[in-house]
């Protein structure tokens, strides 16, 4: 079958607002589980007594920016891809809305950010095989082939366990920050 670039194109521009109003309310939504989750798991002995510990505000905007960005890559780059930038522009859009709301110093670490991608890319790999499969099928398309493996979209659950996965993984980062300033 001869590959349709125009339709393919259209078909991209009509999935670029639902997707980055999916991804803004993934994002948040992501965020809270994990501050339910890591109040469960790490804090479950004073969880009687206190309330769940939520995330700064920093951490919710950069959550939400980061699913819209993540909802418009989606469309343009395979999901590898889209795990390096959006994992750049948490951190990017956290300390910037930390710096902003907080008055505290922006300090971005390139070395930590690459460690990051790379251990972001990991669970991704081993945790979700809808995205091993988006990332075959978006390689038919880069090189102009009618793709043979059938468009496949995440359900919703896997969806929120691979973002609170990699969302704890940033609070949990974050928050040891201050422990070993």
């Amino acid at each position: 079958m001869q590959y349709n670039l125009e339709y393919h194109k259209q078909l991209d521009r009509s999935h670029i607002l639902p997707n980055i109003l999916n991804g803004a309310k993934t994002g948040a939504i992501s965020q809270f589980l994990s501050d339910v989750f890591i109040s469960l798991f790490l804090f479950n002995e004073t969880i009687v007594i206190e309330d769940i510990r939520i995330s700064t505000l920093p951490a919710y905007y950069a959550a939400v920016a980061t699913g819209m960005l993540a909802g418009l890559l989606i469309i343009y780059m395979d999901p590898i891809a889209v795990i390096a930038f959006t994992t750049i522009f948490y951190d990017y859009v956290f300390e910037l809305a930390d710096w902003v709301i907080n008055e505290d110093e922006i300090e971005l670490t390139p070395v930590e950010s690459v460690f990051d991608i790379g251990l972001t890319m990991i669970l991704v790999v081993v945790f979700d095989p809808t995205a091993r499969h988006q990332y075959l099928r978006y390689q038919q398309k880069r090189h102009f082939i009618e793709p043979t493996l059938q468009r496949q979209d995440r359900d919703v659950t896997l969806t929120i366990f691979i973002t609170v996965l990699t969302s704890t993984y940033n609070f949990l980062k974050i928050s040891t920050q201050p422990e070993e300033d």
